[in-house]
């Protein structure tokens, strides 16, 4: 069985999304955990609503973060695998059987799907994505110590609960990377693609998620959660080095643009690891022209003390 944890922050309509997409799996054996973490819109109707077709459980808790729900989530999984879905994302109807297949075979510990990022609504493969961007590489052990390009509604992995592992609750973003990096790196899971896109990951701008409002001002908390990680898994690895210094180099022209006004590009972050991603396989050092195609270099701000006029 697999325990399918999805935490939840009032969001009842992206809830009923999420819940919906699990009706249309084509494995059918699997509990669901919604973790309602104290928001203010109840997530108790939207649970009850799909109680006659779905075998929902619901925690209520006080709010604590996503990392914290997460694990609340993990202590109550009763599955041989669990599953992590944000409840304003969905995932296709192979996605648990595809993962299933993989993790009881035996030839991986947690496996995930590709997902497609999309700032509009979307329940179903659409028949064209081109023009959406995507996150399906293949697993590389080192590339995730320099960014993370697995999404976290993608992945099905062996369920941890009887060992240390939890997500941080510290972290406010990027604990689903320190979760893989401490899955692989300290537990020895072998990580799969599965080669198939599974699952959508959703960045709608009116719908409050942790990408839109991170970029809202700077530092932005992927800044902060970049410098966090990169300590906290340090490496000596020349190459890894490198490319740990583009995305900090790329941190701070994106919290000076935040500075200056001005919105962060779409999709940048994807954008960057799309780039990047074939180089750094290919043994290559990375490469500054892209920085400067995504992010050309800004002047330094000079402003006004409060007290000038």
């Amino acid at each position: 069985m697999i325990s399918v944890i999805i935490p939840t922050y009032n969001r009842p309509g992206p809830l009923h999304r999420a819940l919906r997409s699990l009706t249309r799996q084509e494995l059918t054996d699997f509990e669901i955990i919604v973790v309602d973490d104290g928001g203010h819109v109840p997530a108790r109707p939207v649970a009850d609503s799909w109680r006659t077709v779905l075998p929902v459980r619901l925690i209520e808790t006080g709010h604590a973060g996503v990392a914290a729900a997460r694990n609340t989530g993990l202590a109550a999984a009763a599955g041989e695998f669990v599953a992590f879905l944000d409840d304003d994302d969905v995932v296709f109807a192979r996605h648990l059987r595809a993962a299933h297949t993989v993790l009881d075979h035996g030839s991986a510990d947690a496996v995930y799907g590709g997902a497609l990022v999309s700032d509009r609504w979307i329940e179903t493969l659409p028949r064209d994505t081109r023009w959406l961007p995507r996150k399906d590489y293949e697993f590389d052990a080192q590339f995730l110590l320099c960014a993370n390009y697995i999404h976290t509604g993608s992945l099905v992995s062996r369920n941890f609960t009887d060992t240390t592992a939890r997500f941080t609750e510290t972290m406010t973003h990027c604990e689903d990377w320190d979760m893989w990096l401490t899955l692989h790196r300290r537990l020895g899971y072998r990580f799969a693609y599965l080669g198939e896109t599974t699952s959508v990951y959703h960045q709608v701008p009116r719908c409050r998620g942790a990408v839109s409002t991170a970029y809202a001002s700077s530092p932005t908390p992927f800044t902060l959660a970049r410098r966090h990680l990169f300590r906290t898994w340090p490496s000596t690895d020349p190459q890894i080095l490198d490319y740990r210094a583009w995305f900090t180099e790329f941190d701070t022209r994106l919290d000076q643009l935040i500075d200056a006004g001005r919105r962060a590009p779409a999709h940048i972050y994807e954008a960057a690891v799309r780039a990047l991603h074939c180089g750094f396989v290919d043994g290559e050092p990375a490469d500054h022209s892209v920085l400067d195609a995504l992010l050309p270099d800004q002047p330094p701000i000079h402003r006004q003390p409060a007290n000038v006029r």
